[in-house]
């Protein structure tokens, strides 16, 4: 096993499978963290010896001790407890450097190494309450040092003659640490997002593939119905069959535009109206029976909105052609479409002779349909005359 091999598989000590990507990461932060500190401490305790400086050796020989104690943690009882025992690790070290070091050493600047180490390791919401406490922990451990500092508790056990080398040593090594720290957590910040657009990747591929089958499906119905309205004797077995296959289209289109697009969240309806309205009018009776009008700026909706707002649009346009046709006049049909503050405002209107009791027509299964569908965008609606009929339908994004 090559060392890149070993070091990796030491970092994902702990790693349980149920565990979602950010915590895998954060174990993986939380144990490499752990040996860079390990290392830094065996760095330390050697420069301090060689220099005759051994006033924390006892301390370092502790920590050295404790430290494996983190993957135990993470493998036994989860990160959160070894989140707390790196944090006091530190905390403990660093309070004894400083103080018995004094002032004039910087040996406090660790102190800012290891806040930013843990709030990088553990910038998530689903752990901050874990966050904000070992910073706390952080701030009550320097008001301590300052304490120490101001009342004189430990006394300083470096050489006058070091003063001068700690404090340039801990300068240095606290820049260099906290590199590290960053590299590491830069490093499986990195790898995570990788990983993250993998499989967001993947799910894309398969969503388009969804969207793809359910279009061809949707399309065989339709064919299947066109075949069946062709075959039928009954002009209104034919009328029901062409309702039908309409509907089956306005639902089939919306999968068709989500597959061809590059955005699988949202549709661009005002393109979707520019497709669907010219095959509705094709099939009910021609653009020579029928004049429509498009007034629409670029309004996006998601899948569940999508579809049913297409499929009111398709039965108020084939109610229209239905009912709204004067003898000596050519139908007009006007679909107006906008958006101002997330909420959507859908308006279609025909130059027919209008109805005056529509909003009290509680038996028409078009009437039915609609009232099911703007229920399930959550959507306020109306009709009122104004030289003709005007539908009215305003809801939510």
């Amino acid at each position: 096993m090559s060392f890149v091999e070993y070091f990796s598989r030491l970092a994902s000590y702990g790693v349980k499978d149920y565990y979602s990507p950010w915590e895998v990461h954060l174990v993986r932060k939380l144990n490499q963290s752990s040996l860079l500190g390990t290392l830094n401490v065996i760095f330390c305790l050697v420069v301090f010896v060689s220099m005759g400086y051994t006033g924390s050796v006892f301390e370092c020989t502790v920590v050295l001790v404790v430290s494996p104690f983190m993957f135990f943690l993470n493998k036994w009882w989860g990160y959160v407890p070894a989140f707390y025992l790196f944090t006091f690790i530190g905390c403990f070290l660093f309070f004894f450097l400083s103080v018995k070091m004094g002032s004039d050493s910087f040996a406090f600047l660790y102190f800012f190494t290891l806040i930013i180490g843990i709030i990088q390791m553990g910038s998530r919401k689903e752990i901050f309450v874990h966050v904000v406490i070992n910073v706390i922990l952080c701030f009550i451990t320097i008001c301590l040092i300052a304490l120490c500092y101001i009342y004189k508790v430990f006394q300083i056990v470096v050489p006058e003659n070091m003063i001068e080398f700690c404090r340039y040593f801990n300068i240095c090594f606290s820049f260099f640490t906290a590199a590290f720290f960053m590299l590491i957590i830069s490093k499986e910040s990195i790898r995570q997002e990788m990983l993250l657009q993998s499989a967001l990747k993947q799910k894309e591929i398969l969503l388009a593939e969804l969207f793809h089958r359910v279009k061809n499906n949707l399309s065989i119905v339709t064919s299947l119905l066109n075949l069946k309205k062709d075959s039928a004797k009954s002009e209104e077995t034919k009328d029901i069959l062409e309702e039908c296959r309409n509907h089956v289209f306005s639902m089939a289109l919306v999968h068709t535009k989500m597959y061809n697009s590059n955005n699988l969240a949202d549709l661009n309806f005002k393109e979707y109206l520019g497709e669907l309205l010219p095959e509705l009018i094709n099939s009910i009776g021609g653009s020579p029976a029928v004049g429509f009008e498009i007034e629409s700026s670029d309004v996006t909706m998601n899948l569940e909105q999508a579809i049913p707002c297409g499929l009111i649009v398709n039965e108020l346009i084939t109610n229209a052609f239905k009912h709204a046709q004067l003898p000596d006049q050519r139908l007009k049909i006007r679909v107006a479409l906008k958006e101002e503050n997330r909420w959507v405002y859908l308006d279609i209107s025909d130059n027919g002779p209008g109805k005056c009791d529509v909003n009290n027509n509680k038996d028409s299964l078009g009437m039915e349909l609609i009232r099911s569908l703007a229920e399930q965008l959550s959507a306020e609606y109306s009709f009122r005359n104004d030289d003709g009929l005007k539908f009215s339908l305003r809801f939510r994004k």
